[in-house]
């Protein structure tokens, strides 16, 4: 099911990525891991690796939503549950927009339909980290209703530094 639409005058598709698009999930992920090497708690070294069996299961596992502009994917944002005692926690990871469109709605559209999927499947909340020191990723949160849980972590990146991260909040309301 994918979510469509035009922002800023760009007609924008944002849908789940299936396990037979594996190269194009894996491109896109490459290309974010490149990007912004210090926002994420994988590496290039690491995933350049994956072979297509892992990425075929990391996309039928859970979803990985990509946003496409005129038949090119531009951004990425996977959702993920939990399954901690007493219920179910959702998370979103992987977010990234094409710096070509950044500002342009393209990361408003990926929220949104992963915040959908979420409430959709009965969730009340989800939470994602951000790397300490991106500020416009924190800004971006903040404007889209997530607010700081209090919880840090310093995530260890096997042949990288580590990432310094706190935990945001957004409530979805309902019953989770």
């Amino acid at each position: 099911m994918g979510t469509g639409g035009t922002v800023s005058g760009m007609d924008i598709e944002v849908r789940r990525a299936e396990p037979e698009e594996w190269a194009t999930a894996r491109r896109i992920r490459l290309a974010a891991l490149a990007d912004a090497p210090g926002a994420f708690g994988s590496t290039l070294d690491r995933e350049v690796g994956f072979e297509e069996t892992l990425w075929r299961e990391r996309l039928a596992a859970w979803p990985w939503l990509l946003a496409w502009l005129d038949g090119e994917p531009v951004g990425l944002v996977a959702v993920r549950v939990e399954h901690p005692a007493g219920g179910r926690q959702w998370h979103l990871g992987a977010m990234w927009v094409s710096p070509q469109v950044r500002g342009s709605g393209v990361a408003d559209r990926l929220v949104d339909a992963a915040t959908a999927r979420v409430r959709a499947a009965g969730g009340s909340a989800v939470t994602l980290w951000v790397a300490i020191g991106n500020a416009r990723a924190r800004g971006f949160y903040q404007r889209m209703g997530f607010r700081p849980t209090g919880i840090r972590q310093v995530y260890q990146r096997p042949g990288a530094a580590d990432l310094d991260e706190e935990e945001l909040t957004l409530d979805l309301g309902g019953a989770g």
